[in-house]
Order: C-alpha cells, then sequence, then structure tokens
C-alpha cells in the first residue's frame, strides 16, 4: 500500500508539471495538437492504471467446499463450427474422463453448427449426443440457444471445440451452486497447453507466460472480488435458471459470453472466478489468427456496450459498472500506443516539439515516476508481466485492432462471426508476415532516421534536455518495434502434435527382453526416451513401449527414429509411435491432457537480451533426424589385428553397424579389440574414406559384421574401451579362426 501511494503522489505531481510547464504553446497549432494528444494519452494511461492496480491490488483465492448431499445432473456443451474432428475428439473424450459422484447424470452434448455427418458418427461412435441446426442465426450464443432447447439438467457447462476438461473440473464447480442458490455461473480459467505466438515467434516457450496469463490469473480474480467476472464463453459453469431469467444466451453481438454474464449479475446473481487451471486448450498457431481473434473480441465488447450498456443496467454496483467499462477503454490502447511511438519522431525528424522540459526537471519529476511505476507494475503482476512486453504486446497488436475498433465505434459493423481457425499447423522455414507489420516497419526506420538526426545535432549543437528524452524514447520505441518486425518472421513448426516435458518410466520392450528407461516428453505421435546406456535396437524393427503416469497406462507400437547423446552417461531416443488401439490412444491422451499445462508462469532470464537471443536462434541451422543408432565416442587407441598381425588402431567412435578410425594406412579388413575382459572382438570391413567429408585427413569408415553378437554383450566394455591403455605385454592372442560368432580370446 505504501509503495502505491507514493506511485499514486510521484504521477500526480508528474502530471501537474506536464500540464502547466511542459506544454508547447509558443510552438504552432501542430505542436500544441501534438502536445495536447500525449497529455491526453498520459492521463488516461493514469487512470486506467488506477482502476487496473484497484482491480489487481487483492486477489481472491477461492476454494470449494464439500457437498456431502445428492448432486445434480449436469450438462455439457461443446461449441463447434468447423474444427478438425481430432480436435475435437481430444475435447470429447476429455469429458468423458471426467470424475462426478454421479456418473449418469452427466450428459455431453455436441453443438455442431457445421451439420457435418462425420463428426455425427463419431459423437454415435463415442456415446455422446449430438445436436445441429438448419438455421445458423446468431453464431455461437445462437448454437447454444438451440441447444438449451434438448437438454434439461440444471446446471451446464460451456466449452469450446479445443478446450480438455481436466478430470476433477466438476468436482471444482459444481459445489459453489449447491452451496449458494444465487450463483449465476463460476469460471475458470482459459489456459493452453501449446505456446503462444508470442511465445513460440520469440523463442520465449521457456521464459515467457502466456499472454493472456495477465488477465485470467490477474485481473480475473481481483474482479471477482466486486462480482464482476467476465464470462469467457468457455470453461464455465452456468446455472439454467439464471440463464432461462435472461432469455437465454444473449444474440446480437459477436462476443455472446460478455453480455451474458454482464446480465447475469445485474439480476443479482454471483458470477465467481475459481483461479484453478481445470481446462486447456489451444492457442492460435500464426500471427494472423491472432489479429483476428483480438478484432473480434475488441469488436465484441464494442458492440455489447452499444447494446447492453452497465451503465444502463441498474442492478450493477459502481464497482461492477467501473470494471465493465475498464474492459472497453482497454480495447483502445492503440491510440496511446500510437502516440507514444509517433511523439519522439515528430520531434526528432519532423521538427515539432511535443513537449518542453528542463534536464532538471525530467531528473527530479519524469526519472522518478517512470522508475517507480515500472517497479510497481512489476509488484503487482507478481512477475507474470513486465512493462517492457506489455509494450511489446502492445506495439505488435496495435495498428490492426485500432483499426477494427475504429470501425466497430464509427458503425462500420463486422456482423459474421469468424470462429479462430484451429488447424494444425507446420511450417519447414521461417515465414516473413511482413504485410501485417507495415506500420511496424515504418515506424521503426522513422525512429532510426530520428535516432541518426539527434546524434548529428548534438554533435553540432551539444546537450540538451530535448535530445536527451527524445533519443531515450526514439532507442527504446525502436528496441520495441524490432522485436514486433522479428515476430512477424514466423518460427518453423514441423511438428503436428505438441510435446510435453512429461518425466515418467517407460517399459520398453524388443521380442523378449525388455529395458526401463524414463521418458524426456511425450507427444500424440512420438516420445523421447532416456537411456544411461547406448542401447542397441534393431533399425526400424518395431518396439513395445508402456508408459504409466498417475492412474493412466498406455501401450504403442514405436519405432526409434533418432538417437543423440545427451550427456555423457545418457542417450536420448527419439521414438514415433506406429501402432494403438483406441484405448489406448485415450489414455495417452489422458496423460498429455489431464494436467495442468507445463509452460512458464512468471518471467525468467532478461528480457534485454530478447533481440539477441532471436538472432543467435535463427540463425542456427535445423539438421534432419535420422541417426537410428547410438553413436558411441571411443576415442582411443585400441588393438586389432590385420591378416593376423598386431596393430594398434586409433578408434574415433562406433554404432554397432559401423565403426570410425583415424589412420595413415587403409585396411582391406581387421579384427578389433574392444575389451579384452569380455574378449569382444569386432569384424571389421572397409566401406570408404571420408576424406571429403571431414576436415580431418585419414578418417576411414569401416562396417561390423558381427554386430548382432556385440549388441547381445554386456555394455560395460564401453568404458573400458574408452579408458583401457594397452601395452604390447598385456595383449591376447589373435583369433585362429574366423565366422560369425564373437571369438574368445585367450589370455
Amino acid at each position: 500500500m505504501f509503495i502505491l501511494v507514493l506511485f499514486l503522489v510521484f504521477n500526480l505531481v508528474y502530471l501537474v508539471w506536464r500540464t502547466f510547464w511542459t506544454l508547447p504553446l509558443n510552438d504552432g497549432f501542430v505542436a500544441i495538437v501534438g502536445g495536447l494528444a500525449l497529455l491526453w494519452a498520459e492521463i488516461v494511461g493514469f487512470f486506467e492504471m488506477i482502476l487496473f492496480y484497484l482491480t489487481i491490488y487483492r486477489i481472491d483465492t477461492l476454494s470449494p467446499s464439500s457437498w456431502e448431499g445428492e448432486y445434480p445432473d449436469v450438462d455439457i456443451f461443446i461449441a463447434t463450427y468447423n474444427e478438425p474432428l481430432d480436435l475435437l475428439y481430444k475435447t470429447i473424450v476429455g469429458c468423458l474422463n471426467l470424475k462426478y459422484p454421479r456418473p449418469e447424470g452427466v450428459f455431453i452434448y455436441v453443438c455442431d453448427d457445421g451439420e457435418r455427418d462425420e463428426l455425427k458418427r463419431m459423437c454415435s461412435r463415442l456415446g455422446v449426443h449430438y445436436i445441429t441446426r438448419t438455421e445458423h442465426e446468431h453464431a455461437k450464443a445462437g448454437n447454444l440457444n438451440n441447444a438449451l432447447k434438448y437438454s434439461k439438467s440444471p446446471y451446464l457447462v460451456t466449452l469450446d471445440a479445443d478446450m480438455i476438461p481436466l478430470q476433477d473440473f466438476l468436482t471444482r464447480t459444481i459445489p459453489f451452486f449447491l452451496n449458494d442458490k444465487k450463483m449465476g455461473f463460476v469460471q475458470t480459467p482459459q489456459s493452453f497447453y501449446n505456446p503462444d505466438p508470442f511465445q513460440y515467434n520469440l523463442f520465449q516457450e521457456h521464459r515467457t507466460p502466456n499472454e493472456q496469463d495477465m488477465f485470467f490469473r490477474l485481473i480475473q480474480p481481483g474482479r471477482s472480488r466486486f462480482n464482476a467476472t467476465i464470462y469467457a464463453g468457455s470453461n464455465t459453469v452456468i446455472s439454467r435458471k439464471a440463464l432461462e431469467e435472461i432469455g437465454g444466451f444473449v444474440t446480437g453481438t459477436i462476443t455472446e459470453d460478455i453480455a451474458t454474464g454482464m446480465i447475469i449479475q445485474s439480476r443479482g446473481y454471483r458470477g465467481i472466478y475459481l483461479n484453478e487451471v481445470l481446462a486447456s486448450g489451444l492457442s492460435p498457431e500464426n500471427l494472423a489468427d491472432l489479429y483476428q481473434q483480438r478484432i473480434r473480441w475488441g469488436r465484441g465488447v464494442i458492440q455489447t456496450f452499444k447494446f447492453h450498456h452497465p451503465w444502463s443496467q441498474s442492478g450493477l454496483t459502481i464497482f461492477q459498472k467501473l470494471m465493465y467499462t475498464s474492459t472497453l477503454t482497454y480495447w483502445y490502447f492503440g491510440f496511446g500506443r500510437a502516440i507514444y511511438l509517433l511523439a519522439p519522431i515528430a520531434y526528432s525528424v519532423f521538427g515539432v516539439v511535443v513537449l518542453q522540459a528542463t534536464v532538471k526537471a525530467v531528473l527530479e519529476i519524469w526519472l522518478p515516476m517512470f522508475a517507480l511505476s515500472t517497479l510497481v507494475f512489476r509488484l503487482f503482476t507478481r512477475g507474470i508481466r513486465t512493462t517492457f512486453w506489455s509494450h511489446i504486446y502492445d506495439t505488435i497488436l496495435f495498428p490492426h485492432v485500432f483499426r477494427g475498433v475504429i470501425l466497430e465505434t464509427l458503425g462500420f459493423t463486422m456482423a459474421k462471426f469468424k470462429v479462430t481457425p484451429k488447424d494444425s499447423v507446420t511450417r519447414s522455414e521461417f515465414t516473413g508476415q511482413w504485410r501485417l507489420v507495415r506500420v511496424q516497419i515504418i515506424l521503426a526506420l522513422l525512429s532510426l532516421i530520428g535516432i541518426g538526426r539527434i546524434i548529428v545535432d548534438f554533435l553540432i549543437h551539444g546537450f540538451t534536455a530535448a535530445y536527451a528524452i527524445n533519443f531515450f524514447w526514439l532507442s527504446y520505441n525502436f528496441i520495441v518495434l524490432t522485436i514486433a518486425i522479428i515476430f512477424a518472421s514466423e518460427r518453423p513448426k514441423f511438428r503436428q502434435t505438441e510435446r510435453f516435458p512429461i518425466k515418467t518410466a517407460v517399459k520398453v520392450c524388443a521380442g523378449e527382453k525388455y529395458r526401463i528407461a524414463y521418458s524426456y516428453d511425450i507427444s500424440e505421435t512420438g516420445i523421447s526416451l532416456l537411456f544411461s546406456e547406448p542401447v542397441y535396437f534393431e533399425p526400424d524393427k518395431p518396439l513395445i513401449l508402456k508408459v504409466s503416469d498417475r492412474n493412466y497406462f498406455a501401450e504403442f507400437q514405436a519405432i526409434v527414429v533418432h538417437v543423440a547423446r545427451q550427456t555423457s552417461s545418457c542417450y536420448k531416443y527419439a521414438c514415433q509411435i506406429t501402432a494403438y488401439d483406441e484405448s489406448n490412444y485415450q489414455n495417452l491422451l489422458h496423460i498429455l491432457y489431464d494436467r495442468k499445462p507445463m509452460l512458464p508462469e512468471h518471467h525468467q532470464g532478461r528480457s534485454w537480451r530478447l533481440i539477441g537471443s532471436n538472432i543467435k536462434y535463427r540463425k542456427s541451422k535445423f539438421s534432419a533426424m535420422n541417426r537410428k543408432l547410438p553413436r558411441i565416442p571411443i576415442n582411443n587407441r585400441l588393438i586389432a589385428y590385420v591378416k593376423g598381425n598386431l596393430k594398434f588402431i586409433e578408434v574415433l567412435d562406433f554404432n554397432y553397424h559401423y565403426v570410425t578410425i583415424r589412420s595413415d594406412k587403409n585396411y582391406p579388413e581387421f579384427d578389433l579389440v574392444l575389451n579384452t575382459t569380455q574378449r569382444i572382438l569386432l569384424y571389421c570391413r572397409f566401406v570408404k574414406s571420408m576424406k571429403e567429408r571431414s576436415r580431418r585427413q585419414n578418417i576411414h569408415l569401416y562396417k561390423v559384421l558381427n554386430y548382432r553378437e556385440v549388441a547381445k554383450c554386456s555394455l560395460q566394455w564401453i568404458e573400458s574401451s574408452r579408458r583401457r591403455k594397452f601395452s604390447r605385454w598385456s595383449v591376447p592372442k589373435p583369433p585362429i579362426v574366423r565366422d560369425n560368432q564373437i571369438k574368445l580370446i585367450g589370455k
């Protein structure tokens, strides 16, 4: 509270100073307009921040109370239009896996607005209800209202097609209604199991939280204190009685959810927020889809305020009205972002003064306010968001979103509901979406010109406060704009399904033998295994993998597609799943998705390294994964018999099928002693010299003729082969007979 009060005092002092002592009133009409626009943006931003900190100052951490009585029936509505069937399959399977004291009281309805026969057949096979309609009025809201006619449970769950519920979704939410008869809806977070475009394109999936986390983890639980939780359209349980009282899901807007929740609250019902991840879905996977989603959200909020303005809802409190008003004003963030980017350009490039200040005033008034504002923002957002990342998000989004909300405000209505595409996206190389960031490119070039002009003016005229202020903001804005431009170079995406870093025991069966490994990561189509030894598996020969995690067990067939040495004592085997039955596939889905997403929840690392790390990663080359055998480094001189004569040969590495050596001579064949204790010999035949593939000279590749027999031996020979130094006094006798069996050699 002390820091917040200090923040308010410093900001008020700053705004008073800006209002009465910094406006360029004597520099012409354009300068006055620019100065007033900048001041207006700062004043509006200040009041928005007050409301923001009021919202997140304290966060409700609700936990449902227990219920000992009978649990009621529940309807689950999965709204879909054109989403892929495999995506819907995962959501339906997640719903079928829900725990509930009365399983017979859970009714699952797939509400298909696309009239797809193949989806109808899939629902019949899985044993869930299928509902469609011939007239598709009012988009998603009309689809859900149509489903209300065919269901009758007192509570209903709304899920988007991609949102997979966790097993305890119902048991964590339904008790709220049973203990409070005026409970209108319970909203839970929309969490995402894949990196959003900001995380993925900027190589931040291990360092930066999802861009939506600040809303769902801070703002929503903060609003819950004022009974102003926003109904987000999915991952929600709603009282049928409350819905019927307001005439069903609100229609007439492209975002039916916010209006529905607000009107339910205005009728005296409570809408609370349970800040627990109980379902997870799919983030947009490219820049165009992201823009389409945010434009729809922004225009939908404006439509809601046109037809259902919160200040006209008599049942809402003053705080509820303020909270919903802040939802509207947020979507005009593009106005302030444009002004902050253009103000230093106006002065440095076009000579338009928008702010007049002395160096002393800047150091005494602006600098403390700026530092304190940054500190307060980081403190209150609890590591989920930084000021720098907020500016990155706003700079990436503002041109398209601002254009959309202005058109909607002026009456150019977006009448058609556009579903955010949920198709799996793959890209084999970096793809530049430069047309989508044309505004950012122009602003970055102008900022760079402004930086150059200020440097020249500084060298000619010397230091002034105007140069210092504008140089700081031009440089800062240029960095943010550069990141926005880099973001438009969409990163390659080779995998169609997400990999999860799940660590669990896996039984690997190869024929009658088996080994225990640990998973490194798992997806719907593959699994990576960690072995402490370079285990041999016949290439392209199927393995049976048995994965056990919590209460789930899945068995499937897989082949090794790549082997890499992870550490000096660990090898990673990437396996492609080739076959499983439906029951095991469903269990695999539960292993993957019946858990909280495993992406970062707080900022990690230094944000200022963002550009450097992107340059580094973008210069990296992607190598094909086709090494199906473990390459074991030897790097030692070992004994070999060449035509019965003893030689010492420098062995580089070995992968069961082949061995590479460094030698001045090219031997047609030889017998290599890998280990004297176990008496292991490799029968090696020359394949080719590798001078053309290596800068190192005299590298030769030999095929191992008896690799199957070697693979059956204990792996203890590895360390012996790496470390042992042979002498001529401890040399085993050469083999006398050659065949396809490992030779035992005497001492």
